[in-house]
């Protein structure tokens, strides 16, 4: 289980209660955030943008010398696009890969979060990293989705197989003239819609998927009932079909959303594992908002902060 969040991913959570309370008479009370002190003492705010802009000059020099450095390296070809050469770069300093590893979830905030202050990662120095990340796209062995690596299978975790798809299309919106990204988004949409449908979900008559598994398997459209189950990537899911009916304007996805929603609005316990919950909460929200939905924003807003059993 990961231990550390992107700073602008966890910041999801906190201005939830303010996109929901634009359209309400008041503002939601979240429980965790009552125990905080309105002026931590003491207090000083890092400065975030000095430290991104510091992570990013270390972490994409390839130039460094010393003890574990670069902390990036290149693959001699791609996996799924063999004419780009994808981005090595390991989970943590001092692992056993030797500098042959890549997770999606690791490379692609951190381009994300570098153009987020203003840099541009398509063309700095010359070199295209949103291009290289094309490789997590596993199309090579008929995934069709982003994964966690370059060569890997869907259905041993929902964390590792959704998150990637959620950084897919925060990069998308970022630089939607990347080669493929179009292709990219809707096969991504598409395969995740069939996974609700193959889930139990329906549109005639109205059906709301079952949703509560540790992962699921794309390649056979069945569960992984497994282990820890996540069911909060029912929100991730919502997210991502719901940016597809944005974009597309196919009402397909806004249902699939929709699905997946109202599953998660059905729980009557907290189904928060790492954080997938958030998106769905702000997912819920825009609904209420845009579409005339009724989620219960409170419960999922607390969720969000509270600690379930399943963690």
């Amino acid at each position: 289980m990961r231990q550390t969040l992107p700073a602008y991913l966890f910041s999801l959570c906190f201005f939830l209660p303010a996109i929901y309370a634009s359209g309400q008479p008041g503002q939601i009370d979240v429980d965790r955030i009552g125990m905080m002190p309105a002026l931590p003492a003491p207090y000083e705010m890092r400065d975030w943008q000095s430290v991104a802009e510091q992570y990013d000059a270390l972490i994409f020099d390839q130039t460094l010398s010393g003890e574990y450095l670069p902390f990036l390296r290149l693959r001699p070809q791609g996996v799924n696009y063999p004419d780009i050469q994808p981005i090595l770069l390991d989970t943590y300093v001092g692992s056993n890969s030797s500098g042959s590893q890549a997770e999606a979830i690791n490379v692609m905030p951190a381009i994300i979060g570098a153009t987020l202050i203003g840099i541009d990662k398509a063309s700095q120095n010359g070199t295209n990293w949103v291009e290289k990340t094309k490789d997590f796209y596993n199309r090579n062995n008929a995934q069709d989705v982003y994964l966690n690596n370059y060569a890997a299978v869907s259905g041993n975790d929902w964390w590792y197989d959704l998150m990637p798809n959620v950084f897919f299309y925060q990069l998308y919106t970022l630089y939607p003239g990347i080669n493929d990204f179009d292709t990219q988004f809707i096969s991504v949409a598409d395969r995740w819609l069939a996974a609700v449908m193959a889930m139990g979900g329906s549109t005639t008559p109205w059906a709301v998927p079952e949703m509560n598994y540790r992962a699921w398997y794309l390649a056979s459209m069945t569960p992984n009932e497994q282990g820890v189950r996540q069911p909060e990537a029912a929100g991730a899911i919502a997210w991502i079909l719901y940016h597809a009916y944005i974009q597309t304007n196919e009402s397909k996805y806004l249902d699939g959303a929709r699905m997946s929603l109202e599953y998660l609005n059905s729980l009557e316990e907290n189904p928060s594992y790492e954080l997938q919950m958030p998106y769905g909460a702000l997912v819920a929200a825009k609904l209420n908002a845009e579409q005339n939905a009724s989620f219960d924003m409170e419960k999922m807003i607390n969720w969000c902060f509270d600690r379930g059993a399943i963690r």
